[in-house]
């Protein structure tokens, strides 16, 4: 029977990732520069420049959740899917514990509506 994923759980004070995982996360956006930074300098290949930084974004995306999921999986670090604060003072933490701020625009679109009708 194998042990894939039974690593010794993170101790406190080692690094959350390593340079390799930042690497690869951030892989895309360096090589996009690079491509960018060669295609205006010789003046040509500027048409794959924006699909070019569109696929750099989503390896990052992909990359960030790959890494953090493999942080959980072989360190047993589920932090980073854990204890997430909403900023204070952006009335987000309204409409999250609510779940009206999707719809808010349709109870004042309603409102406007009634007023305007006279109701």
């Amino acid at each position: 029977m194998t042990r894939t994923f039974d690593g010794p759980p993170m101790r406190a004070g080692t690094p959350r990732s390593t340079w390799r995982e930042r690497l690869f996360v951030l892989g895309g956006i360096a090589l996009a520069s690079l491509y960018t930074a060669a295609s205006l300098a010789a003046g040509s290949g500027t048409e794959a420049i924006g699909p070019l930084w569109m696929a750099a974004i989503a390896w990052t995306a992909l990359a960030a959740l790959a890494a953090a999921l493999w942080q959980g999986f072989r360190r047993r670090d589920w932090s980073a899917f854990r204890r997430y604060r909403l900023a204070h003072g952006s009335g987000d933490g309204f409409d999250w514990s609510t779940r009206t701020g999707a719809y808010a625009w349709l109870r004042i679109h309603e409102e406007h509506e009634r007023l305007m009708r006279g109701n």
